[in-house]
């Protein structure tokens, strides 16, 4: 599946996007952009580098003459979701082995009787595999008791004996001092060179014990898996004739060498979804629309994200992934199970719902012939003549549109004794209802509930389904604005294009804020750019696109969590400058501040940013004629499962729409890679960068 536009850009440079259902590729040069799709495999390093080498023979380009590879992957989340990965081991001080078990004694769901402890069903490292080692040290980093070197070899051996690949090194305030822990890590690979080893303060040098123990045994967990795709990936490239420089999209939003992402996996848990954000963003920005609702529906699933500002926001709280709570930094995503493969099904109470079972790219949709007879969010939108069967990802894929109608038909209006639906169009009609529904209560959450009024907001709606249900959703939320950029298919893929290097650093100082010294506080930042300055040397980033970013972690003495403050220096009264910033925030986030409690200093950190070469969208001609993008008319299915409306709709080829040209809906607008659904009462206006932005004046 492929498709061809003008850019710029003066590198050759490919983003590389692997999703649930396909994997998407994107290659610009200096006067080009191509696209192209394809389903994703098992092992993600085959359909990446198929899709890789297919886009550079549909660009005529030489894999020799391509400078940069920019790659979003969900290795680290598949594997962590799925409980794969390899023998984890734990070295931890004495007395605290049972740290990764007994987490905070918190439920994952509060009124819950019956719930699924992850960490305590599925521990990452087994009870078996803990071991403690004599050593000590106290804050400030005092070493009370030195480290046990013998100790150190023989529970190694151990747990090396008993086939464990990687092991966590977790030591009690090891985030004030690390020298033991360096010294374990040197230890191990001195005697056991094969093992890999993950210490927690290198992968995240902050307090919370139980959240830094489990960031660091995922991690552990997760390297050799990472390391082989990367070297399997790296070899191939390098088979095909590939010399360029790879970069992977990290949780952050923000790209890491392969040597980094290898060493730290664990910072790539929302890799794919983090540049869905970058997208939503760059576009949001062309347009000129500061506030954006990020809605990026695929085949298996939805990811839901807030930009408001245009400013990327960060998960407030410790984030959880397959159950297992991570303190690394993360966009602030929701993912839920509604994608085009989502299956609409009856549970034993007759309750109907859609998803978060999928059919997936394989076997896919009833329409796609392969096997499944469950109808799915993908079959009701072709029964109600929005897909059209014949142009479906470009042709390429030959849709049959009975089984769609059979799959609801016998699926779900015959297998009701209630008789809830009697056509196949009132049942596709109620599949996209709750669909919308599940999406629009994912979003209310991330806004309405966290204060931000969604109706001041602009939806960016992308991935290949998101279009198809942009506008319907909108209309719940009374958002009057829809933002589809072009080729939303592979939208994520295009946010790789946009992203620069960016590397995070933290460290704990936990100290009342009127306490903390300017000369220490200023020497703790200097330590952290510091690093950050010699990863951006090893990644051979000019310095002169060197960027850091200073802030502090603060909370009230006695809270549970801190909210995140930008730090601009110790110039003047720098302790009344932050407290002020702090109850700012704390008024913004939760309606109220302690004008007298003090106010602790947690955590400082750095952000080391290196700018890599920027992206230029395309632009499309303008003032073409609306009838020349006509292809056809077709019957659509609009209104409710109660009233179904069927319309006589006009269909456009959107490659052939120019900018400043306006549709009035109903109507649908077809490419390669999605459809745009132009609800009733909604006007679509093409952009100059052949966006399409959906607006109505009903709320």
């Amino acid at each position: 599946m492929v498709s061809k536009s003008t850019g710029s850009s003066s590198e050759t440079r490919v983003g590389v996007d692997v999703g649930g259902t396909n994997t998407d590729v994107i290659l610009v040069t200096e006067d080009d952009e191509f696209t192209f799709k394809t389903p994703s495999t098992a092992d993600p390093s085959q359909s990446t580098l198929t899709g890789i080498v297919e886009v550079c023979q549909l660009a005529g380009v030489e894999p020799a003459d391509v400078d940069q590879i920019l790659h979003g992957t969900t290795v680290a989340t598949n594997a962590l979701i799925e409980h794969e990965g390899a023998k984890t081991g734990l070295l931890t001080t004495d007395g605290f082995r049972d740290v990764l078990h007994i987490g905070r004694h918190r439920k994952p769901h509060s009124f819950s009787l019956q719930q699924t402890i992850s960490w305590q069903e599925q521990p990452i490292v087994k009870r078996r595999h803990r071991k403690e080692v004599t050593e000590r040290i106290y804050p400030p980093g005092d070493v009370i008791t030195p480290l046990d070197e013998d100790a150190v070899l023989k529970q190694t051996g151990d747990l090396v004996a008993d086939g464990v690949e990687s092991i966590a090194v977790c030591y009690l305030h090891s985030y004030l001092n690390r020298e033991h822990e360096d010294r374990t890590k040197e230890l191990i690979h001195e005697q056991f060179p094969d093992v890999s080893v993950s210490t927690s303060s290198e992968v995240v040098a902050q307090f919370r014990e139980f959240e830094r123990f489990t960031t660091t045994a995922v991690n552990a967990r997760l390297e050799p898996v990472m390391s082989t795709y990367l070297t399997r990936l790296s070899d191939g490239l390098a088979d095909e004739g590939f010399d360029a420089e790879v970069l992977i999209m990290q949780s952050n939003g923000g790209m890491a060498s392969v040597q980094n992402v290898a060493e730290r996996p664990v910072t790539t848990l929302v890799s794919g979804p983090a540049a869905g954000v970058l997208s939503a963003a760059f576009e949001g920005e062309h347009v000129d629309e500061p506030n954006l609702v990020m809605l990026d529906m695929g085949g298996t699933s939805a990811d839901i994200s807030v930009v408001p500002g245009r400013v990327l926001e960060r998960d407030p709280r410790d984030s959880t992934v397959g159950g297992y709570p991570t303190i690394t930094p993360m966009l602030d995503i929701e993912t839920i199970g509604a994608g085009g493969g989502s299956i609409a099904w009856f549970d034993d109470a007759m309750g109907f719902n859609v998803g978060p079972k999928s059919a997936g790219a394989n076997p896919g949709p009833a329409c796609y012939a392969r096997g499944n007879d469950q109808p799915t969010t993908t079959d009701a939108q072709v029964v109600l003549g929005r897909i059209d069967p014949d142009s479906f990802l470009g042709g390429d894929l030959d849709l049959e549109p009975e089984r769609s109608r059979e799959a609801l038909q016998t699926q779900l209006c015959a297998r009701t004794d209630q008789a809830q639906f009697e056509t196949p169009e009132q049942a596709a009609l109620a599949t996209l209802e709750v669909a919308n529904t599940n999406m629009y209560r994912a979003i209310r959450e991330q806004t309405v509930q966290r204060g931000y009024d969604p109706r001041e907001y602009t939806m960016v709606a992308f991935g290949g389904a998101g279009p198809m249900h942009g506008a319907s959703i909108a209309e719940k939320l009374e958002v009057s604005t829809v933002l589809v950029p072009p080729s939303p298919g592979i939208a994520s893929a295009r946010g790789l294009l946009t992203g620069n290097v960016k590397y995070d650093y933290q460290q704990t100082i936990s100290s009342p804020l009127e306490e903390v010294d300017g000369e220490f506080i200023e020497d703790a930042f200097e330590r952290l750019e510091a690093r950050g300055r010699e990863q951006l040397e090893r990644d051979e980033i000019d310095p002169s696109r060197w960027e850091f970013r200073s802030s502090v972690d603060c909370l009230y003495d006695g809270q549970g969590y801190e909210l995140n403050i930008d730090f601009d220096g110790t110039d003047g009264d720098w302790h009344a400058r932050l407290r002020e910033r702090f109850e700012e925030r704390h008024e913004a986030e939760y309606g109220h501040y302690f004008e007298a409690d003090p106010v602790e200093l947690l955590n400082v950190r750095v952000t080391a940013i290196g700018d890599v070469e920027s992206y230029a969208p395309p632009e499309i001609a303008a003032d073409g004629a609306l009838e020349a993008a006509k292809t056809t008319e077709s019957t659509v299915v609009f209104g409710t499962p109660d009233a179904p409306e069927k319309l006589t709709v006009p269909r456009y080829e959107r490659e052939k729409l120019t900018a400043g040209t306006e549709i009035d809906g109903p109507a649908i607008v077809d490419e390669f890679d999605s459809t745009v659904v132009v609800n009733p009462n909604w006007t679509a206006t093409i952009e100059t960068n052949g966006s399409i932005i959906l607006t109505t004046e009903e709320r």
